[in-house]
């Protein structure tokens, strides 16, 4: 089984990974990918003439600064697992490696938003629900 676990570096998905890791005995076996997605920088003109390896090495540090706290958790719980730093919106992101990866679980944790706010905002983990076949295992 390959489990794929959203991170975004809030306190919010470090509480959903300790939530998944203190009920990793239902999943014997599996295969973890703490998964991150940075927000494409919006304006194109502005990543270009910083230069693409400016552009990388940004990406690539807020990436590795996001995902710390949860690959610590792991090490320390002794729980193998791979990482993967993805580009562009989130939920499109996540669904996207999901179903390429032949992922079978997207574990996520929610905000908590409700009623109006969540329909103005709208959220990752609404839009991943929404976009995917993958089961989605969602903690508060």
């Amino acid at each position: 089984m390959k489990i794929l676990i959203a991170m975004d570096g809030s306190e919010c998905s470090l509480a959903a990974l300790d939530a998944f890791l203190a009920r990793r005995h239902w999943f014997r076996d599996a295969l973890l990918e703490l998964v991150y997605v940075h927000p494409a920088i919006p304006y194109p003109g502005a990543a270009a003439r910083a230069g693409k390896a400016a552009v990388g090495k940004h990406y690539a540090e807020e990436s590795d600064e996001a995902l710390a706290p949860a690959i610590d958790r792991l090490a320390k719980s002794s729980t193998p697992h791979t990482t993967t730093k993805l580009v562009g919106d989130a939920a499109e992101e996540i669904v996207r490696h999901a179903k390429a990866g032949h992922t079978d679980l997207i574990v996520m944790g929610t905000h908590g938003k409700t009623g109006m706010r969540s329909l103005l905002m709208g959220s990752v983990a609404t839009k991943v629900l929404a976009g995917t076949a993958t089961p989605v295992l969602l903690f508060k």
